[in-house]
């Protein structure tokens, strides 16, 4: 898509930056240092949290899609995990994500919820238990 031409798995990614290789981000959470991808996904839990919260007082949900589209442009942990068939997993969850923007909702939510798992059961598998929990019931 046109409007994805500055963020997608052709975009150059920036030595240096931090979450770069060899320029992981510390913290108490992760003292190792976290890939600016992983930074992301953590705000990605905290976005899916908060509409969830404002959905459930009858409140309108703020649009996710211009956060995550950034997934296809962010230094992963393994830098050689970001190829074809990662960014194929990530437009299928963007895809979700355009969705729960369009008409948020509960079942938009899972949705959003199923490509995480999906991407995840094909690398980095430790958050599938945490991620699992994220299903609204």
């Amino acid at each position: 898509m046109a409007e994805d031409a500055d963020c997608n798995l052709s975009t150059p990614l920036v030595p240096g930056i931090p979450g770069s290789p060899g320029h992981l981000v510390t913290s108490a959470r992760n003292p190792n240092g976290d890939s600016e991808l992983a930074l992301l996904m953590r705000q990605f839990v905290d976005d899916l949290r908060d509409n969830r919260t404002l959905l459930e007082a009858g409140q309108p949900a703020k649009k996710l899609y211009p956060t995550h589209r950034r997934m296809r442009c962010a230094w992963p942990t393994k830098p050689d995990e970001r190829n074809e068939a990662y960014d194929g997993r990530a437009q299928s969850y963007l895809a979700s994500v355009r969705a729960f923007d369009h008409e948020p909702g509960k079942s938009t939510y899972n949705q959003i919820i199923v490509g995480c798992i999906n991407c995840h059961s094909q690398s980095c598998g430790g958050p599938l238990e945490f991620i699992d929990g994220m299903v609204w019931q």
